[in-house]
């Protein structure tokens, strides 16, 4: 019907327009974000662009059905504030035609997030750790800023050299603070100075370690006036690990596995995660039956009213999933997340079906007044 190909295409250009632009905002402040690791040294410059790249997808996978809810809530909107929807209405066109209509474009949003969320998202989370772990990894010099104090997650504490020199393979005048506990239990100090320092790995012990040369390290209580004086040649300071390093990321490991690992680990934490990816398939066709209520709007108020009360009621939908989500991770019943699902169908209908409801029964008060 021509209808169909017009609300259809009217609902997906909305959608598209909310989501690019939700899009831009997400992407833009976590790009801030990946760039002040990069500015403290907690992420080599060289990775930015690639984990920024492979993070898109596990944006967009929120941002759609957010996006099809809002541009749902417009493209009907439009209809009312025009009057096309009472048109439609003296034809004998009803919500329940409108529902199937909508959730035309409600299939295409959910095949979208079906091969986002059960496919590319879990492919491209496993490339973000691998780049993290990689860059955690990198030898050389390239998580170092010199002439700036960098604070370093799992390692110590302050750090700060002077220059590069010039060959690109070690640092001049380093700077190296740490605090501790004694073995009695006291606050302890050490302070670590190096003419020349570089970055080394070790096959024996394991890991990365930043190897200083020709320096001097002070090491006491504060408070106190006695301090420990040792003058060294090398003295090795370990680096930290890629764990730590991808744990700063905030990367869930069960993000990253496939669908297929999932519906064969057992354990809750897999079996939340599966159910999670199910229930954002699952979110456009129940996003459809709010706006089709909410989105019911005149003329004079404009078709703008009820956006915010849609964005906040969307917001604790995925509030209340996500944190549903973490409780079946740590044993509860991913029953629950299914039933949030079914209260929001309900409260959709709900508010889809009232107009109706409101009119019947005043239809019937007033039989009651006249054969009174």
């Amino acid at each position: 019907m021509l209808i169909v190909r017009y609300l259809t295409r009217d609902i997906l250009v909305n959608t598209g327009a909310v989501s690019l632009v939700v899009f831009l905002v997400v992407f833009s402040s976590q790009f801030v974000r990946r760039l002040a690791d990069v500015a403290e040294g907690d992420l080599a410059a060289g990775f930015l662009a690639s984990i920024m790249f492979f993070s898109i997808p596990s944006y967009l996978e929120l941002i759609l059905p957010l996006g099809f809810f809002v541009g749902l809530m417009l493209a009907l909107g439009r209809l009312y504030t025009d009057s096309e929807m009472v048109v439609l209405s003296a034809s004998g066109i009803g919500p329940w035609h409108l529902l199937r209509w909508v959730l035309v474009s409600g299939a295409a949003v959910g095949i979208l997030s079906a091969g986002l969320s059960l496919g590319l998202t879990p492919w491209t989370k496993t490339k973000v750790l691998n780049l993290v772990t990689e860059a955690s990894n990198e030898k050389g010099l390239t998580a170092f800023v010199p002439g700036r104090f960098q604070r370093r997650s799992g390692g110590f504490d302050t750090f700060y050299a002077e220059s590069v020199e010039s060959d690109q393979q070690g640092l001049k005048g380093l700077f190296v603070a740490e605090q501790g506990m004694s073995s009695a239990g006291e606050p302890l100090v050490t302070i670590t100075y190096a003419e020349r320092g570089r970055v080394v790995s070790s096959q024996e012990h394991g890991g990365r370690y930043l190897e200083l040369l020709n320096g001097r390290r002070y090491q006491g209580q504060p408070g106190q006036l006695e301090y420990r004086v040792t003058e060294f040649e090398v003295l090795g300071e370990r680096l930290p690990d890629a764990d730590s390093a991808g744990s700063a990321f905030g990367d869930d490991l069960y993000d990253a596995l496939s669908t297929q690992m999932l519906l064969f680990e057992n354990n809750s934490a897999s079996t939340a995660t599966l159910h999670w990816r199910l229930s954002l398939v699952l979110m456009p066709f129940n996003l459809a039956f709010l706006a089709l209520g909410l989105a019911r709007t005149d003329r004079r108020r404009g078709r703008y009213t009820m956006l915010l009360p849609a964005i906040v009621l969307y917001l604790v939908y995925l509030v209340g999933l996500a944190s549903l989500r973490g409780a079946a991770a740590e044993g509860a019943s991913v029953g629950s997340l299914w039933g949030l699902h079914a209260v929001i169908a309900g409260i959709g209908c709900v508010v889809l079906l009232w107009p109706q409801w409101r009119l019947k029964f005043a239809g019937s008060q007033r039989g009651i007044h006249a054969a009174a």
